[in-house]
């Protein structure tokens, strides 16, 4: 297949730069698009055809299955193959729609690894025509980031000369510290991918400035073992991921909260607390530990004003030893990348927790039978013209991304608007 480009069409722009960044490191040239037709004009504007075309199999809105018929029907793109990306448990679903389509020869699902996704174009279209040298990629991301965190972290005067930033680097480096640097300097992704690529054991601290909140999370080679937080939000503590797995009631968790704060002594972990008590198992907490760890990582993606820490041990704390839970960074930052696109769309309806909203019954109850999933019927028996989305979102014990998703698509079905506040003359 002569030299040429990829062409990927992705509606999320944090995943079209994730699958870029992953195939340039692999020297292929990526062109992408937001939906077919900007698909098209692109192919017109490069003068040729794609090597490969990477679709997303669930664009808002449009039919990718149809899509794909539409580009094996023009005589210049016919012949480029298509890989599918497809959605966490919609593989299957996917694939059934795909068959019958000509120039779809692979699916990948989301989400992947770069590395995943490079090999699986190599294997379509041969080595890239711009390959770099083995770790050549790799040593200029890592030196990317490096100068990044030296502009966070040098002092704006620069008084001290060179002895005195030597000094300083010194004396970071013998508490341990192997990097630090302000948020609005760097991503959290970047600290995240780099520490991942490098297979680094410390802990990861990052704290919210605007919050005063914090958290730290412990890698060992490459992946997190586990997470704790210090004033985030209720919804990121234990108990809601206890429930949301099913291994314990809305009820019981009450009751037990109840109880530890009436204690007169301080109380063990949550977490052992439950297993003591019989409540839940120890597969059962690794499950919740699990989902409370990759929730909080989501947290720190989002969070732009403050700093972060990383401090290289080979020991990690016996919390940490007991969980070893091994999260995959590459996964964790495509579902965070995900959710990031999603909170910017809802935030331009959902953009304060503490609005009240109102229900349209007259629209409800003329709704088809089974329109409305259980957690949207369940969000919709909640909103009553009196408490908040944040009231609800603690009710409910679910997370504020979920219900504000929710809430997002039950106002634009305009099933529910903002209660209007009566204003006297």
């Amino acid at each position: 297949m002569p030299d040429g480009y990829l062409l990927v069409i992705e509606d999320s722009p944090t995943v079209q730069s994730v699958v870029e960044g992953a195939l340039a490191v692999a020297g292929h040239r990526v062109i992408a698009a937001a939906d077919g037709e900007a698909a098209l004009a692109c192919v017109r504007d490069a003068g040729g055809p794609p090597r490969l075309i990477l679709l997303d199999g669930l664009i808002p809105g449009r039919d990718a299955a149809e899509l794909c018929r539409r580009l094996s029907a023009d005589a210049a793109l016919a012949r480029v193959p298509v890989v599918i990306m497809t959605s966490r448990g919609k593989s299957a679903e996917l694939e059934a729609r795909f068959a019958k389509v000509p120039n779809v020869v692979d699916t990948i699902g989301k989400p992947f690894s770069p590395q995943a996704l490079a090999a699986l174009v190599a294997r379509l279209t041969g080595p890239a025509p711009n390959g770099a040298a083995p770790g050549q990629a790799t040593s200029v991301a890592r030196a990317a980031v490096a100068e990044a965190l030296a502009l966070s972290a040098r002092p704006a005067g620069g008084e001290g000369g060179d002895a005195g930033a030597v000094a300083e680097a010194r004396a970071f480096a013998a508490r341990g510290q192997a990097l630090a640097g302000d948020l609005e300097a760097i991503s959290m992704s970047q600290i995240f991918e780099l520490l991942a690529e490098q297979a680094t054991s410390g802990v990861l601290r990052v704290v919210n400035t605007a919050t005063n909140a914090r958290i730290e999370l412990y890698f060992r080679d490459g992946r997190i073992d586990f997470a704790a937080a210090v004033g985030v939000a209720e919804e990121l503590l234990l108990g809601r991921f206890v429930v949301e797995t099913g291994d314990l009631s809305a009820e019981t968790l009450t009751r037990v909260l109840d109880e530890r704060a009436r204690a007169k002594e301080t109380p063990p972990l949550f977490g052992a607390d439950l297993v003591a008590r019989g409540l839940i198992s120890n597969e059962a907490l690794g499950r919740a530990l699990a989902r409370q760890t990759s929730e909080l990582g989501y947290e720190t993606l989002r969070w732009q004003d403050g700093f972060f820490q990383f401090r290289r041990t080979t020991e990690l704390p016996p919390l940490a030893r007991e969980a070893a839970l091994q999260i995959n960074v590459d996964r964790m930052l495509l579902e965070g990348y995900r959710r990031v696109d999603e909170w910017r769309v809802i935030a331009r309806e959902i953009d304060d927790l503490d609005e009240v909203y109102v229900r349209n019954d007259a629209k409800i109850t003329g709704l088809p039978r089974g329109s409305l999933t259980r957690d949207e019927l369940g969000v919709l028996d909640e909103i009553d013209g009196r408490q908040s989305v944040r009231q609800i979102v603690r009710k409910l014990r679910l997370g504020s991304f979920d219900v504000s998703r929710m809430f997002f698509r039950l106002r634009r079905a305009r099933l529910i608007r903002p209660r209007v506040v009566p204003t006297s003359v």
